[in-house]
């Protein structure tokens, strides 16, 4: 019985894709709308700071001009300061008046210039309301809100100020705003002249600057208004839509088709990667146990054969004591073999480690004769350090045994032939555990193959089969015991073991 909802599976999918598909293209293109925006903001924000800047430059300059002529004029009202004051407010519009002011004890008397009637004299101030200026040149500038300006002061000479009142609105081209722009014009707390957008806005970008004049410190805020229509416009939202549709729609097709096309392609080839791989399984497996069959029983027949050389030398001295002792060692070996065996039908059939409390030293010592008089004959040195404690351990002795003669033989394969030739094993305990370390003075692993030493059939020598750490590892683990690898100048293995008690 069909699923209710399998029917709307085939639309649903592909509707879900170009609805996201729609939207993140929509969603580009407000971006690259949005950025548009912002760029042409930050453009006009550059023009207008340029353009300011030289206003008020031009403000210093005014007052230059000024102050000279009012002190080449002691008495007032003064023509030549009336006639320079004409030509400035019928250039620059946005100086609405020019004053001079006489301080005379608490009052202060101004006199206006720059009108076209000629030079009027004004209300008199109170001196202590204007800005107190130390010495002549210096400049002070004031707010005033309420006309949309500010006045700028600056001490001609010792009591005679000169006065400059700038229209803020009027060092804008308003009329060349763009219309979504808003724009504020302060000095300090006090706000100048400002203009807010009528348009309706979902987003709101504010660029600032303060100006670079520091006797007329103005700080400008520009902002604008990005409404829907500006960031989604529809002449361009409808064909991405449109296209993004149609975009999904051929992609869906070329997806079933080839997925249609992998599918066959897959069935037709399954029963033939099962065959493979069963195979491959069973020719493997089989290798694998062959070759440690092979790796492990090398060891003792190895013995045998130097002992019965050994025996065969006795009896043409007619040692017979040598002799017993090389039967009597080949006997051991043999032993030595079965037990090598029946530990690999073990372990091949799954079976538990034959565990035995045995004094650390003792299994330890067993394992050296193995390997001592070949490393005497190339010339390497075996240090040996065992410590007290742990003194027992719970090993499956012939496994341990095998394990230490391998890894003493893979370092003697790596110092072979180099002057110096060293190989340490330290045995000790930390954390209620018994560590035996096997180091040698070689060249090392190379780093980037520590990961893969213990995988089966890896090997870094010319001539290795790859099973011989694997099996050391695994025959570690069937006593709980771990091996790990490290470089410490050579090659360094760190044994492992549960301890087993006391002796």
């Amino acid at each position: 019985m069909r699923h209710p909802s399998s029917s709307m599976a085939i639309p649903f999918r592909p509707l879900v894709l170009w609805l996201a598909t729609a939207a993140l293209a929509v969603a580009l293109l407000a971006a690259v709308q949005y950025r548009s925006g912002v760029a042409e903001l930050s453009d006009w924000t550059r023009g207008t700071d340029t353009f300011l800047a030289e206003k008020l430059a031009q403000h210093d300059a005014h007052m230059t001009a000024l102050a000279a002529v009012i002190r080449m004029s002691p008495t007032e009202p003064s023509a030549g300061v009336q006639g320079l004051a004409e030509s400035i407010t019928a250039f620059y519009p946005r100086v609405a008046d020019i004053a001079t002011i006489r301080i005379d004890g608490a009052n202060a008397h101004v006199i206006a210039y720059g009108r076209a009637h000629g030079p009027a004299k004004e209300a008199d101030l109170s001196a202590g309301d204007l800005p107190k200026l130390g010495k002549p040149g210096e400049t002070a500038v004031r707010p005033i809100s309420e006309r949309h300006a500010y006045d700028i002061y600056k001490l001609v000479e010792a009591g005679r100020l000169l006065r400059l009142r700038i229209n803020a609105a009027a060092l804008f081209a308003t009329d060349s705003l763009p219309s979504g722009y808003s724009v504020s014009l302060s000095l300090g707390d006090t706000v100048l002249f400002s203009r807010v957008s009528d348009q309706a806005s979902i987003v709101d970008v504010k660029s600032s600057l303060s100006a670079g004049n520091p006797g007329q410190p103005l700080h400008l805020s520009i902002s604008e208004g990005f409404s829907l229509g500006e960031l989604f416009p529809f002449r361009l939202v409808l064909p991405l839509v449109l296209g993004s549709a149609a975009v999904v729609w051929f992609g869906v097709q070329y997806r079933n088709t080839r997925r249609e096309k992998r599918r066959q392609e897959l069935r037709a080839t399954l029963l033939e990667q099962e065959t493979r791989l069963a195979h491959a399984g069973r020719v493997n497996a089989l290798g694998e146990m062959a070759s440690g069959i092979a790796h492990e029983l090398t060891q003792p027949v190895a013995a045998m054969l130097s002992q019965s050389q050994a025996a065969r030398r006795a009896l043409t001295l007619d040692r017979a004591d040598i002799l017993e002792q090389a039967l009597d060692a080949n006997i051991r070996e043999a032993k030595r073999a079965g037990d090598i065996l029946g530990r690999m039908r073990a372990y091949i059939s799954g079976a538990e480690a034959r565990i035995e409390r045995v004094a650390l030293s003792e299994a330890l010592h067993g394992a050296l004769r193995l390997v001592e008089t070949d490393l005497a004959q190339q010339a390497i040195t075996l240090d040996v350090t065992i410590a007290e404690a742990p003194r027992i351990v719970a090993i499956d002795v012939i496994s341990f045994q095998q394990v230490i003669h391998n890894l003493i033989r893979n370092a003697a394969d790596a110092v072979a032939g180099q002057p110096g030739a060293r190989i340490t094993l330290k045995a000790g305990s930390q954390n209620g555990q018994a560590v035996i370390a096997i180091a040698d003075n070689g060249p090392g692993i190379d780093p980037a193959l520590l990961d893969r030493i213990f995988e089966p059939f890896f090997t870094t020598k010319p001539d290795g089969m790859g099973l011989g750490l694997p099996l050391c590892i695994r025959l570690i683990e069937k006593v709980d015991g771990t091996i790990e690898v490290r470089n410490d100048g050579g090659a360094c293995f760190t044994i492992r073991l549960p301890a087993g008690g006391a002796a």
